[in-house]
């Protein structure tokens, strides 16, 4: 038997219309065109596929069996067409990543490495910002996936991932606060403290519990810049106040120790891997989310 597929599809334009004519308008061919083409289309079967004499179209059972034949035949060509679009999406391509500062560190560079490794043909375009640029890229599409401290519920957000990531006072090893298990705001006052700005999330959580503890916390330096922060944690007197994820080279070097404050809310704060929610993120931009996942599974959960 010879089947043409595209005779097929005047059938299922006239099914999905109700009619020659609505099926000749949606495709811009003639009425009679597209009855010509279900004659042919007959013959070449050898059984009628539609009832004749009606004012509408209606299938007769051998057309329905047709119909849903090039729908079944649509569906694989569609699946087998995602499929070819996700091994050429693995080859090549931009993956973009925006994240605050505190991601920046030497685990997130090694499973960028081992990705980049794998896929050398991808491109990875790595977006550094505060907290609400990053989840402003993530809900406008300007970012495939998103890395954040504490990410507030949002409509649009839709968190991957989620690790405890409590805020803890930070100092040098050689530090008088370094030996003790566990801190609180009003001890660490006391030292040169250094602090992200007002308008970063982690200072907003900040305030947040030492209003909440009745804490005066009179930073002797305020900067967007983490290295300053962590530079000031290193002198002699001085301290900030950080989730381990951001200092976990100096934490492994022994170069700082942080402390854990004392039944504080700054122990209940998280670090969240988010997409916008409901998109479906290219095939390599859902490789890369996993390899970020399995690398700070291992490091942070």
């Amino acid at each position: 038997m010879h089947l043409s597929l595209s005779r097929l599809r005047y059938l299922y334009e006239v099914a999905q219309c109700g009619s020659m004519r609505a099926a000749s308008e949606k495709m811009n061919v003639a009425p009679s065109s597209v009855s010509r083409q279900i004659a042919t289309l007959e013959d070449e079967l050898g059984v009628a596929v539609l009832e004749r004499g009606r004012g509408t179209a209606k299938l007769t059972e051998a057309g329905e069996i047709v119909v849903r034949y090039y729908r079944d035949d649509l569906t694989r060509k569609e699946t087998l067409s995602s499929y070819l679009n996700d091994i050429r999406g693995l080859r090549r391509g931009t993956v973009t990543i925006a994240m605050g500062e505190g991601y920046v560190s030497d685990l997130l560079s090694a499973s960028m490495q081992a990705f980049m490794k794998k896929y050398p043909e991808i491109q990875l375009d790595i977006r550094v910002s505060g907290t609400n640029q990053v989840l402003s890229m993530v809900e406008e599409d300007e970012a495939h996936i998103g890395m954040v401290f504490d990410c507030p519920p949002l409509p649009k957000i839709s968190v991957q991932k989620s690790y405890n990531q409590p805020l803890k006072a930070v100092v040098s090893s050689a530090h008088k606060l370094a030996q003790k298990d566990h801190i609180t705001l009003a001890e660490l006052s006391a030292c040169n403290c250094a602090l992200p700005l007002k308008n970063f999330r982690i200072r907003e959580i900040i305030d947040q519990a030492a209003l909440k503890e009745k804490a005066i916390l009179s930073p002797t330096v305020t900067s967007n810049s983490l290295l300053i922060l962590k530079n000031m944690a290193m002198s002699a007197n001085g301290a900030t106040i950080l989730p381990d994820i951001a200092i976990l080279g100096e934490l492994k070097a022994g170069q700082l120790v942080s402390i854990p404050f004392v039944g504080s809310s700054l122990s209940n704060t998280s670090a969240e891997i988010v997409t916008r929610l409901g998109r479906v993120l290219p095939v390599a931009a859902r490789e890369c989310l996993k390899y970020l996942q399995s690398y700070f599974n291992n490091e942070l959960a």
